[in-house]
């Protein structure tokens, strides 16, 4: 397998667990590939990335990229590790739980929270500022320090949370609140342990951040010192044994890191800095694994008509979590493992947070495999599936649910609000859409009759449809679903028109083979004229820039339609106010606040919303 497939492989498995929720491999088949990488390549692209990248909305790039680190299987991967730091005898190392959660980061300037963003891509994180108001981990002020300084740590659900989860994973439950857009109180529930600081100059330990951290009441993680590989080993097997159930947050590990804060840009200066910093490790622990009986197997169908199959059995509580049902990921992965009704499944929680069928204890008595429980036609439509590589593919172009999960895809890319699946598929169902194309269609005499479909809502839904017209070429391809394909890749690639879309032919790359794949594909190829026809398409800017703006206060519309204007205007938005800023737009430009009169200190022209964007604000309000 050449470096191309490896990384191939590895992304997809990134998106799958980041973005879909179903694992396509284990943890250490993902781990084994990526060690297969560094051997044959160590100077691959993919090590200089962190996660997917980011979505859509708005982003936030951090001032130190949040990498992440190597990983350990066992003690003599920390002996190997520690060896390669070359340290002295008696140097300190920080032992700190690995929470299982979302990693985010809150900036404070002169005692005031800036903003609080995810981790995102390791470059580049989604701003999630709305959660602070909400999370009482999150102070709004900060009295120890007036430097610029950011507050990293993990936002989780602790195990005794009073919020009804549904039986779903607790991180599942935690990303859905913070990505919430209405209905926001239960984000109460959400708590942030934080474990680094970063932008002061006092205190070079980690462990003295973490106490100072402590001490101004933050929700610091708890930590141990060791200064061998002897204490490292004792505190392992004292969260093996108690602290792993004890902690209020799950974990899916430990993290030991140097505790000299002065000594962590000479390690990593001598590796190239890949995604991980070298001056830390992650020690996993083995997966929580337990026995259930199988009762059977249903299958589901992906938007791109793969039948996805997914066990339903005895329901057991692993990590916290009840679990009745875990993904089988494909059709290859269920002849694998031979499946039939009543078997003894081992059922596994991937990182202790997505259930997966790891195993079955019962194949091994078994010969022949009857595949009774593979799917004998798509469950939607009724027609014979083929087998398309590791997949079951239904290949009806009129199948319901392939349409369906097409619809839903593109409505949750578009970031189309008040618009939910239950609508989507109850206007399916009684023929007033049959595609994308069709929502863009719709009036208000097309909702008549229809139940649960009052005038508000009616009129939300079309605006809502009628907002996401607009878009750029860079834009509807990258909500085209083709895997990998994101603004950015596209941007990296020289993709800025349709057309440039349409003649591209360079399969070098692993993103480049899906665009060409994706094109054969003479349904996909469909779907892009359908939606040509229906959309309003702007030229992307490529245009230098007219300087940053960015904004304070309450606008006149939704920020994401704000900051579309802003970039068609020439002007590169900022999430925060910098030196380098041209124009702050605000409510009041005599108003009285830290962030205009840090604008005020630094020459920045002050302007009213009004003022910027003029006549386009009775158009939004229109």
């Amino acid at each position: 397998m050449n470096s191309d497939e490896i990384v191939r492989l590895l992304n997809e498995a990134r998106d799958a667990y980041y973005n879909s929720g179903t694992p396509i491999m284990t943890d250490a088949e993902f781990d084994e590939l990526e060690e297969n990488l560094r051997s044959i390549d160590p100077e691959n692209k993919y090590f200089s990335s962190v996660g997917p990248e980011s979505s859509n909305a708005d982003k936030i790039k951090h001032n130190i990229p949040m990498l992440s680190m190597g990983k350990a299987k066992s003690i003599s991967d920390i002996v190997t590790w520690i060896k390669k730091l070359g340290l002295k005898e008696d140097e300190r190392f920080i032992i700190e739980p690995k929470i299982d959660g979302l990693s985010a980061t809150c900036r404070y300037r002169d005692g005031k929270l800036i903003y609080a963003a995810t981790r995102g891509d390791g470059e580049y994180g989604q701003d999630i500022s709305h959660i602070a108001e909400y999370i009482t981990d999150i102070p709004g002020a900060i009295n120890f320090t007036g430097d610029d300084i950011e507050v990293r740590g993990e936002l989780y659900l602790p195990k005794n949370t009073g919020l009804d989860t549904g039986g779903r994973p607790l991180r599942n439950n935690c990303v859905g609140l913070i990505n919430r857009k209405e209905n926001r109180d239960e984000l109460r529930y959400v708590r942030f342990a934080v474990y680094q600081v970063t932008g002061i100059e006092s205190n070079s330990s980690e462990s003295g951040r973490i106490d100072l951290l402590r001490m101004n009441g933050f929700n610091a993680v708890e930590y141990s010192l060791a200064t061998d590989t002897d204490e490292i080993g004792l505190f392992y097997r004292r969260y093996m044994e108690s602290l792993r159930s004890e902690w209020e947050y799950e974990t899916d590990g430990l993290i030991i890191s140097v505790d000299d804060r002065k000594l962590f840009e000479e390690i990593d200066s001598r590796w190239i800095l890949d995604h991980h910093h070298h001056y830390a490790i992650a020690m996993k622990p083995p997966a929580e694994f337990r026995e259930t009986v199988l009762k059977d197997v249903v299958w589901q169908v992906s938007r791109q008509g793969n039948l996805i199959p997914v066990a339903l059995f005895e329901p057991v509580v692993i990590g916290g979590a009840k679990l009745g049902r875990a993904t089988l990921n494909n059709f290859e992965n269920v002849k694998k493992l031979k499946i039939e009704r009543g078997d003894t499944l081992i059922v596994q929680r991937a990182n202790d947070v997505i259930p997966f069928v790891y195993g079955n204890k019962s194949s091994g008595n078994r010969d022949n495999f009857s595949g009774e429980i593979i799917a004998g036609e798509c469950p939607s439509c009724g027609s014979v599936p083929v087998q398309s590589g590791v997949h079951l593919r239904c290949i009806n172009p009129g199948c319901r649910e392939q349409i369906l999960q097409r619809i839903i895809y593109w409505v949750k890319n578009c970031s189309i609000e008040n618009v939910a699946e239950a609508s989507i598929r109850k206007l399916y169902d009684i023929g007033r859409i049959n595609g994308i194309k069709d929502i863009y269609k719709l009036t208000e005499k097309d909702f008549e009759g229809i139940e649960g479909f009052a005038e508000k809502k009616i009129r939300n839904f079309i605006t809502e449809v009628g907002n996401s017209k607009r878009m750029t070429p860079v834009d509807l391809i990258s909500r085209l679903g083709i895997p990998l394909v994101q603004k950015k890749s596209l941007v990296k690639m020289g993709i800025y028109t349709v057309q440039g879309f349409l003649d591209f032919n360079d399969d070098t790359y692993v993103i480049g083979k899906n665009i060409i794949e994706w094109k054969n594909d003479e349904s996909n190829r469909a779907l892009l004229s359908e939606l040509l026809g229906v959309l309003d398409l702007v030229d992307e800017k490529k245009k230098e820039s007219s300087g940053k703006v960015c904004m304070t206060g309450k606008g006149p519309g939704k920020r994401n339609d704000l900051i579309k204007i802003i970039e068609e205007s020439g002007y590169e938005y900022s999430p925060s106010v910098t030196k380098d800023l041209a124009i702050l737009i605000c409510d009041d430009v005599n108003g009285k606040s830290s962030k205009l009169d840090n604008a005020r200190r630094n020459g920045i022209t002050l302007m009213s919303y009004e003022e910027f964007f003029g006549d386009k604000i009775i158009d939004m309000k229109e």
